[in-house]
């Protein structure tokens, strides 16, 4: 090439360079705004089905509870002095917590992934609400002191690694509604766009393991010396 075909050459390549670059930025911080967006969305979404299951709750405590049901005096007396196979225990949740998650990934590779985000936030709502509700009836705010002891140390993880999942289903679902041409998201580049996922994925999933470790050696003997003051 002569000397000015390669100039003009260099400043075509240079240009459609800084387009991909601006489009990439603009797409990024477009779906920055869109995920936050989401995660408030979700937010009153849980807000407001947990409040729906305080409802419930009061509305309906005779019938939902019985004398052996959650929190009732005999279940709280049996943790007192339950001996609990930590092995067993974390088999058992390990299934209801991978099983979960799982469950939420394959759903995000669908049509009906979206959906399934919703539904669970609104489900993770429902039972908070009633939960706390059915605590406080049966025990007062001693009810609730017994409510924060199951909860601790494991949900410290798990929730925040649960919010993360979520997180990464929404990508997930968007990048999979995306078709054709230069599509970049949140990574540059395909490749490294499934390494980042790949190695987001594997960390919330440490977490989580963690959390479910936690729950099944640590917590029963919190739990347990919690439910003496009874």
């Amino acid at each position: 090439m002569k000397p000015g075909t390669d100039s003009a050459y260099a400043l075509s390549v240079f240009h459609i360079y800084r387009k991909r670059q601006e489009t990439y930025m603009h797409s990024r911080g477009s779906g920055m705004k869109g995920k936050n967006h989401v995660y408030m969305v979700w937010f009153y979404l849980f807000l407001g089905s947990f409040f729906l299951g305080v409802f419930l709750m009061n509305m309906g405590n005779e019938t939902l509870l019985t004398k052996e049901g959650i929190f009732s005096a005999a279940s709280v007396s049996r943790l007192k002095y339950i001996e609990i196979d930590n092995g067993r225990f974390l088999r058992y949740v390990l299934r209801h917590r991978m099983g979960e998650g799982i469950g939420l990934i394959l759903l995000s590779t669908t049509g009906i992934g979206l959906t399934a985000v919703y539904v669970w936030v609104i489900w993770q709502g429902l039972l908070a609400g009633m939960t706390i509700t059915a605590a406080i009836i049966r025990f007062g705010m001693k009810g609730l002191l017994l409510l924060l002891g199951s909860l601790f140390p494991h949900q410290l993880l798990i929730i925040p690694a649960q919010v993360m999942l979520l997180g990464w289903c929404y990508e997930n679902i968007s990048r999979g509604q995306r078709l054709g041409g230069y599509q970049a998201s949140f990574y540059a580049g395909k490749k490294q766009q499934f390494l980042r996922q790949g190695i987001s994925l594997l960390w919330i999933l440490i977490v989580i393991l963690i959390g479910c470790i936690l729950e099944s050696y640590v917590n029963p003997m919190l739990l347990s010396d919690l439910a003496k003051i009874f």
